[in-house]
């Protein structure tokens, strides 16, 4: 016994000589914070995030950024906008290379809450000036906006007369009126996209929390919520509802279809009744948690076995959808993905549909680049080591009741790709995958 040990030792080794917990689905960590794991690191998270900022602010020549949108924000600085504050023009942010950014919030409450409660930002917060909707003030609300911006940046060191400002977002009166001012200003949404590409383990393991979350809702949905009689704005409700309780501090987009509105895919969710024998499909892409997201989709019938057609479909669906994630590997580009879609719309109108795609995902559902016929086969992009992707396909007749829509969440390695959504596909369909 003690010689058969010996021969198996080593391989238990391995948990402590190059395992990466982050890239194991199973191990999940819970979201409490405890003494006796390290888990999450936000103050780790927050410096990795602020560098890959200031990376590609050096990379592509921007003195400093100012952001308006609320994912930027919270990337750069860990503040979050409680998915209100982004088209408020009352909370927006700046950073520097090298000095920490400033926050420009609500005042009152909100910047008060974030002296108290977030230290990191302690003496890096200022009152915002809420312009957007001033009405006829509008004009010289947003001078006033540009002329607070102007001196922050001023105060550290950039002169904005001068210094190119990269900007994720701004409507065109705003951006006018910044121009007039002689702010000298450069669009930085490419430039932040990309540096928000390659994630952290502490994103990665949100980013499996969020997906865990989303197989737990399947579950629910399958087997609780979704029966004949239920509206499909019920089983929306009642899913939301579930991934709150789960931890999710945001929730939106997530799609009910059932029945023909199933084809054409209505990716939406109406007061349509679910009868025994409708093809449902269930689209989760909801903020999950700390604002990382999750997008996948799965669909079954309900109450009632699928139909040899219904099997075929969904067969064919799954297989596109496996096509395509053998393809995703570290070094392979864009195109090699695109290639595993099938023919559509896409090809005809040089697009995206949205149906055959691929895209990254992150604290949203776009924070890269999307996959397509329509544009990677012509602009290839080279996938890198822990990128974070959600591959979706379709498959379904013209003319048909029914469609069938699949879709998994995955981790970009070396060797290939880990997949991080786990709720099953439907054996009846593709078969004992266990």
């Amino acid at each position: 016994m003690a010689e058969a040990w010996a021969g198996q030792e080593g391989q238990w080794d391995f948990f402590g000589a190059g395992f990466r917990h982050e890239l194991s689905p199973r191990h999940l960590f819970g979201q409490d914070g405890v003494d006796f794991q390290e888990r999450v690191n936000f103050a780790r998270l927050r410096e990795y995030r602020l560098g890959r900022l200031r990376g590609a602010m050096a990379k592509h020549g921007f003195a400093a950024l100012l952001l308006n949108l609320g994912d930027s924000i919270r990337y750069a600085t860990g503040i979050w906008d409680y998915a209100w504050k982004s088209n408020t023009s009352t909370q927006y942010a700046l950073v520097f290379h090298d000095r920490p950014p400033f926050l420009f919030e609500a005042v009152g409450p909100d910047t008060q809450a974030v002296a108290l409660y977030c230290p990191w930002m302690r003496d890096r917060v200022g009152p915002s000036i809420a312009f957007r909707h001033a009405g006829g003030g509008f004009e010289a609300a947003c001078r006033r906006y540009w002329d607070q911006v102007s001196g922050a940046c001023r105060e550290h060191g950039v002169d904005v007369r001068r210094d190119r400002l990269g900007v994720d977002a701004l409507d065109m009166a705003t951006y006018d009126i910044g121009r007039a001012a002689g702010v000298l200003l450069a669009p930085a949404a490419a430039a932040i996209n990309e540096a928000r590409r390659i994630k952290s383990p502490d994103e990665l393991e949100l980013l499996k929390m969020a997906a865990a979350m989303g197989d737990m809702a399947y579950w629910k949905a399958k087997h609780e919520f979704a029966k004949p009689g239920v509206r499909e704005r019920e089983v929306l409700g009642k899913v939301v509802d579930f991934l709150y309780q789960c931890g999710a501090q945001h929730c939106w987009g997530t799609n009910v279809a059932s029945g023909g509105n199933t084809n054409p895919y209505v990716r939406a969710f109406t007061d349509k009744l679910i009868r025994q024998g409708d093809m449902l499909i269930l689209d989760l892409n909801s903020n999950g948690v700390y604002g990382y997201a999750q997008d996948t989709c799965r669909c079954w019938v309900v109450a009632a076995p699928m139909t040899r057609r219904q099997r075929e479909v969904y067969r064919l669906c799954y297989e596109r959808l496996q096509a395509a994630l053998g393809v995703v590997r570290a070094g392979a580009t864009s195109a090699e993905i695109a290639r595993a879609f099938p023919p559509y719309y896409d090809d005809k109108y040089r697009t995206c549909s949205m149906v055959q795609f691929a895209h990254s995902i992150g604290q949203t559902l776009s924070e890269g680049f999307s996959i397509t016929r329509g544009f990677s086969l012509d602009d290839p992009q080279v996938l890198e080591e822990n990128m974070y992707l959600a591959v979706e396909t379709w498959a379904g007749d013209p003319g048909a009741d029914f469609s069938v829509r699949l879709e998994d969440d995955v981790i970009v390695t070396q060797t290939g790709c880990v997949v991080t959504s786990l709720f099953p596909f439907e054996e009846e369909a593709v078969g004992d995958l266990r």
